[in-house]
């Protein structure tokens, strides 16, 4: 009597494994988060809106600072250098108009070279005659009104715009080309 086996011989099977799948999904997703900020820094359209959106966020840190502490801080925008940072009124009762940089991660930034400040409306003139400008954020929610305009040599721009009596703020749509 011979016994015969029917069935499915499994050390035969080509193919992947729905585990090797999923490791390999992540090894790739892993890669991609690592590697894709690093090419932003290849395409000029990407470093204007990178650009815009960190001056967006300091920005709302003086807004909300201003209201959390109660004193006044100021965004102040240097064109010629291409730089800017925060500073807030150290002492307003005592020295009253005298400005402090605020320190640690919030200190001096500088644009990418290929992203320049296009124009600067509205913000008012430092107090001396370095060519700086800022926009003061107030404890009782108001601020300057001003529009920022970022832009590099391709003739990609982003808008930035602070609403004076509400501060409020955000970042225009670019224009469309008609």
């Amino acid at each position: 009597m011979t016994v015969r086996r029917t069935g499915v011989r499994r050390g035969n099977r080509a193919g992947f494994t729905l585990v090797e799948l999923i490791l390999v999904m992540i090894v790739i997703f892993t890669l991609a988060t690592v590697v894709a900020p690093r090419f932003s820094d290849f395409f000029p359209s990407l470093q204007v809106r990178k650009s815009t959106e960190q001056l967006f966020a300091w920005a709302r840190k003086a807004r909300a600072d201003a209201a959390l502490t109660g004193v006044r801080q100021r965004l102040v925008l240097d064109a010629a250098k291409r730089m800017y940072w925060i500073e807030y009124e150290a002492r307003p009762i005592k020295d009253p108009g005298r400005f402090t940089i605020l320190s640690g991660a919030w200190g001096q930034e500088t644009l990418p070279e290929e992203v320049a400040f296009e124009t600067i409306d509205g913000a008012e003139n430092g107090s001396s005659n370095n060519g700086t400008r800022y926009l003061e954020f107030r404890p009782d929610g108001t601020s300057t009104d001003a529009t920022i305009i970022l832009s590099n040599e391709n003739g990609d721009r982003h808008t930035l715009r602070i609403e004076g009596v509400t501060s409020k703020i955000y970042i225009q749509a670019p224009e469309q080309p008609q």
